[in-house]
């Protein structure tokens, strides 16, 4: 029998997006909303550490509707690793998952091989070690579900090395909102340097590299298992490895955090070293280290890798960047192989908003030593002092707060609105007669229609917010939402480099989901990204029903597992005439549910244009009927539609 999936406490914390003190009250407090919901009992007690059944928790935070986190069934299974997992192990079943695009569960050994001896017949990345590996079924589940449960192959990555096995390894990570901040001041680099530089990465938080933009990694060449580990990451995050003599220059970002006392000085000064003239660096550390006052040793050290001024901006960041120590500011420096300068630009980001596109801006104009630019955090500072023992970035420098004013012209909503409550709506109707006999009603499970190749099962993929474009030519559909005009498009660019082995929809198919409801449509276009947890169901020609058929039969389901539910077996010749008139209720019912959204619209913006005064109601149109027009407006009645009557006249 599989072993159940289990939680933490702090599992669970972070499922729910709050404290691990927050899930202890929890359990002490089981009345919710004046019910009583006990806390989900503990399986099993594993080292000492209570474990939960992580659909019983999953469960418990739907009914009680407890945590910060919308998505916790889509992020449990990212959660919940089996007890005894490898990392090193995981990261390569990972990769394999990722090159071969197949399914793990079920996989045999055997298979296991086949499949990495297709996709690494070189041996360069996972062969030796899928070779060496027992196959276990439940690892090879949980790769499957951190693939489904995640945004791609750079994000299943960043679970899993932040997750359980992370803490097991007894390490503390950086916040993501440090990666974006090292990310765009290597951006900045990147826009001075131009295309082409390869990222070569040292010290500590190495991880850090995968959730920067796409450079080239300069790994050293060589088959050992450092060697090997670094090309399964470059995979996962879909780069490209490179010679140092490969690229037209190198960025080295070296993280001292959490170093020794002198062997953080040490690493500082063997990056500024290294550096030539179409090299930069960016060297992330403790603000304490990298811009305040030092004594002794550490201020002597600190000035002789000064003194080569290779530095042309240092800046404070925000707190709570490290996680181990949330209270300390992190700070960044950039060095230049191409400059020395007795001048660098120098800022304190601590409690300012921070706009990431100001700051890449900023790290350019101080690598171009511009001083006939403006500057939206930087100001200049000189070395001189420093180098006499004093700061490097002064505390206080603060940006100037920028705000935007928005106006709502009530007037254009009214306008808006009407153009779909005005127009009139032709009814639907379907002509049907008596069929001939009577016949066996048949019905066939999806499990089973699966099992004889008349349906397909495509898993969705995980999409992150923050890579919409409004102008976007990329659908992304789910089972709520079948235009994919919910807001969320992508740049096929953007869709390309984010989401390429993503599944993309053909006309026709079927898009459900089993929770909170089962819900399902067809996408007649095709070419969409499906959003999880929603999934793809494609029907073969040999299918026994039509796509528009078996959306509506799930729509009318009330819960289960998809495979379980049961279709109609339709008569010969009768699949594509019910598919055409299902689609064309379809069509009716989306055109109704225009309607009634614009109808909606329209109350909101003539109650709030009539509010503020910027609308006012014409009330001597001949039919009785007020209409909106701007106040003072000559010209205040909207085109007018001739009623059924007036057309058959």
């Amino acid at each position: 029998m599989a072993q159940a999936a289990t939680l933490t406490m702090q599992d669970i914390a972070a499922l729910a997006h709050v404290t691990r003190p927050a899930v202890s009250m929890w359990r002490r407090r089981s009345r919710v909303r004046g019910r009583e919901i006990p806390f989900p009992p503990p399986v099993s007690v594993v080292d000492r550490i209570e474990r939960f059944d992580r659909d019983a928790v999953v469960r418990w935070l739907e009914e009680t509707g407890r945590g910060n986190n919308a998505e916790h069934a889509m992020d449990a299974p990212a959660l919940s690793a089996p007890l005894d997992a490898d990392r090193d192990v995981l990261l390569t079943l990972l990769a394999l998952q990722v090159l071969s695009g197949e399914q793990l569960e079920g996989q045999t050994s055997d298979g296991l091989v086949a499949l990495a001896e297709r996709v690494d017949p070189d041996d360069r990345l996972l062969l030796r070690e899928i070779r060496a590996w027992e196959a276990r079924p439940a690892l090879l589940a949980y790769v499957d579900e951190l693939v489904e449960a995640s945004y791609g192959p750079r994000d299943a990555l960043s679970r899993l090395d932040s997750g359980r096995l992370r803490r097991d390894a007894q390490t503390r990570g950086l916040a993501d909102e440090a990666a974006r901040t090292v990310a765009a001041v290597l951006e900045g680099c990147r826009v001075h340097l131009g295309d082409g530089l390869g990222l070569a990465v040292s010290g500590t938080h190495r991880e850090l590299a995968d959730a920067l933009p796409d450079y080239a990694w300069v790994l050293p060449d060589g088959d050992d298992a450092e060697a090997r580990r670094l090309r399964r990451r470059a995979l996962l995050t879909e780069r490209e490895v490179a010679e140092p003599g490969a690229v037209a220059g190198v960025l080295r970002l070296a993280s001292v955090v959490g170093l020794d006392d002198g062997e953080d000085l040490r690493l500082v000064d063997e990056t500024a070293l290294e550096l030539g003239p179409p090299d930069a660096a960016v060297v992330l550390g403790p603000a304490s280290l990298l811009c305040d006052r030092l004594t002794g040793d550490a201020e002597r050290d600190r000035a002789q890798t000064l003194r080569s001024a290779r530095l042309v901006f240092a800046a404070r960041l925000p707190r709570g960047l490290w996680k181990a120590a949330p209270r300390q500011s992190l700070a960044v420096w950039v060095m230049s192989g191409g400059v020395t300068t007795q001048r660098f630009k120098v800022a304190d980001l601590a409690g300012v908003e921070l706009d990431r596109s100001d700051l890449t801006s900023d790290v350019v104009g101080a690598l171009e030593l511009s001083e006939s630019r403006a500057f939206r955090y930087a100001r200049n500072a000189d070395l001189a002092p420093v180098l006499a023992g004093g700061v490097v970035v002064p505390r206080g420098v603060r940006a100037p707060q920028l705000g935007t004013a928005r106006t709502t012209d009530h007037v254009d909503r009214v306008r808006a609105a009407t153009l779909a409550t005005s127009s009139p709506l032709d009814g639907y109707d379907v002509l049907v007669e008596e069929a001939p006999g009577a016949v066996v009603l048949s019905r066939r499970s999806l499990g089973e229609l699966r099992s004889a190749g008349q349906l397909e099962l495509k898993r969705g993929s995980r999409i992150d917010a923050e890579h919409a474009d409004p102008a976007g030519t990329v659908r992304v559909v789910s089972a709520a939402d079948p235009a994919g005009d919910g807001g969320l498009r992508l740049d096929p660019f953007d869709a390309e480099r984010h989401y390429g082995r993503a599944m993309r929809t053909e006309p026709g198919d079927v898009v459900f989901a089993e929770r909170p409801h089962p819900c399902a449509h067809v996408d007649e276009i095709g070419g969409a990204i499906v959003a999880s947890p929603s999934r793809i169901l494609r029907l073969t020609r040999t299918a026994p029903i039509g796509p528009h058929a078996l959306a509506a039969v799930i729509n009318q389901q009330e819960s289960g597992e998809w495979a379980t539910w049961a279709v109609p077996v339709l008569p010969a010749g009768e699949t594509g005439p019910l598919d055409a008139a299902l689609a064309g209720i379809d069509v009716y019912l989306a055109e109704l549910e225009r309607r009634v959204a614009a109808a909606r619209e329209l109350r909101a913006a003539l109650l709030d244009g009539v509010a503020n005064g910027t609308v006012t109601l014409d009330l001597t149109d001949p039919t009785g009927s007020p209409t909106g027009s701007p106040t003072g407006s000559p010209t205040s009645r909207p085109t007018r539609h001739p009623t059924s009557d007036q057309r058959a006249g």
